[in-house]
């Protein structure tokens, strides 16, 4: 992928909202193969690995026994096996947590992230959503043998679509194809469309913070309540059925020149140290330098409005309608 990686390196961090074409180099992929890949990930995932096909995809995660969260995927069906799309920064974690299961299993295991181009696609513009290999509804996918075109959750009016490409000429194709309509633009404008849609991710600094429930991945439909046993299932169900839900993610803006990190604390107006409010999730900033921000905090103290970032007390976080219902 040199070719590729030498086409995309040529484009700058340009900032955008809607209607760009961006590469998701940031973006890893797991390649989970072997005849007994499917039991494999239902026996690990949080979602029903049955309930996809190659035409469908599915928000799923990955825990630890105790139900804390180690990573969150998009998983991809195809004729050998299952893609799992995630932060590329966690891949190598996650392989090795996974291998750990795996033991007399007929499964591999292996970083893809460097067999594909990858780049995506945020717009409303019709000249660009009836290009036929795009999917035409949300979690759908369209694939042949060497593109892989996913819809995934819009935010606004813009679509979103994430591509996988094994063939570096292809996808520069394509890229010039749809350039042609769309403002190219850096990979921060794809994270912004995350944040905004609020899709959660998970870093380094924020593998195991949390219950998948606080991560909005019930509303979101990352889990299934019926399939069978997985790592941290217990916990999962019993704050489902037994239990009252006291942390959950929240979007908002923040005026700020510092970006909030990923595991940055939020704490109650007044507090100079850490005190269990809350934990920054994801933060982007737009084109007009506005922050976008995801975080997992305690219900009753963001409701209340008078949460604080710990490293920026002065900036007020105000707190913004996730673009999809609470209820699960």
């Amino acid at each position: 992928m040199i070719h590729w990686q030498q086409f995309e390196a040529r484009y700058s961090d340009v900032s955008a909202s809607e209607n760009f074409i961006c590469s998701t180099d940031e973006v890893g992929l797991i390649l989970v193969t072997g005849a007994d890949a499917a039991d494999f990930l239902q026996n690990q995932l949080s979602n029903d690995i049955a309930m996809i096909d190659e035409t469908r995809l599915q928000l799923s995660s990955y825990s630890t026994p105790k139900g804390r969260l180690l990573g969150i995927f998009r998983v991809i069906q195809v004729s050998n096996g299952y893609i799992l799309v995630t932060a590329r920064q966690m891949v190598t974690p996650l392989l090795q947590q996974l291998y750990k299961y795996i033991v007399q299993s007929r499964v591999t295991l292996a970083d893809a992230s460097d067999y594909f181009a990858r780049f995506a696609l945020v717009t409303d513009r019709t000249e660009v959503l009836q290009h036929p290999l795009l999917p035409t509804s949300t979690n759908a996918v369209e694939q042949n043998d060497s593109l892989i075109a996913m819809q995934l959750e819009p935010w606004a009016s813009q679509r979103r679509f994430l591509l996988l490409c094994l063939s570096a000429d292809e996808a520069i194709g394509l890229w010039k194809t749809f350039a042609e309509n769309l403002e190219v633009a850096g990979y921060a404008a794809w994270h912004l469309s995350e944040v905004r849609a609020g899709i959660p991710s998970i870093h380094p600094k924020t593998s195991e913070e949390f219950v998948l429930q606080m991560a909005n991945l019930g509303a979101l439909g990352g889990v299934s309540f019926r399939k069978g046993c997985y790592p941290g299932q217990e916990i999962v169900a019993r704050m489902q059925y037994l239990g009252k839900l006291k942390r959950r993610m929240y979007l908002a803006e923040l005026e700020t020149g510092q970006l909030p990190q990923p595991g940055d604390e939020l704490v109650s107006a007044g507090k100079t140290e850490a005190d269990g409010s809350g934990k920054v999730v994801d933060a982007e900033f737009d084109a007009n330098g506005l922050c976008h921000c995801l975080y997992v905090a305690r219900i009753d103290r963001a409701d209340d409005g008078k949460l604080l970032l710990l490293n920026q007390p002065e900036t007020r976080i105000r707190n913004v309608d996730l673009p999809y219902s609470m209820e699960n």
